[in-house]
């Protein structure tokens, strides 16, 4: 048998953790976007990049005959880390969004049962808010 907990947080709590997740996911993606920025000055690069992801690419096993790239081609490691850091820039993105949207349509003094994923998808932490009372 599990026990279901809840958490009671007024909206303007609620609020407070997002701004404070908010702002954390902010300087990640700042982050990323710089090395991001940085692959995009390459023109060879990215031009590589763009057709060689144009391209199916089988991995292991059968292949259909042997590719060729020049020197000036992106690596299969770059290709995949360029690929992984646009994914994660998408879902930091997404997740600002999702937190600016429900900040949007709470109101301070609503109160709402919250589960554990609930609070940490909000960005509650084991010290709770920061300015919060305990």
């Amino acid at each position: 048998m599990s026990i279901h907990i809840t958490f009671h947080k007024t909206g303007q709590e609620i609020k407070q953790a997002i701004a404070q997740r908010q702002q954390q996911l902010q300087s990640r993606l700042d982050k990323r976007n710089q090395v991001l920025n940085t692959f995009l000055q390459d023109i060879k690069k990215v031009r590589s990049y763009m057709i060689r992801s144009s391209r199916y690419d089988y991995g292991h096993g059968v292949r259909s005959g042997y590719t060729l790239f020049s020197q000036d081609d992106i690596s299969s490691e770059e290709k995949q880390e360029i690929q992984q850091l646009c994914n994660r820039i998408f879902e930091i993105e997404q997740e600002l969004h999702r937190l600016a949207l429900i900040a949007a349509h709470l109101k301070d003094e609503q109160v709402l049962e919250l589960t554990l994923e609930d609070l940490i998808g909000y960005g509650f932490n084991a010290g709770g808010v920061e300015g919060e009372d305990l």
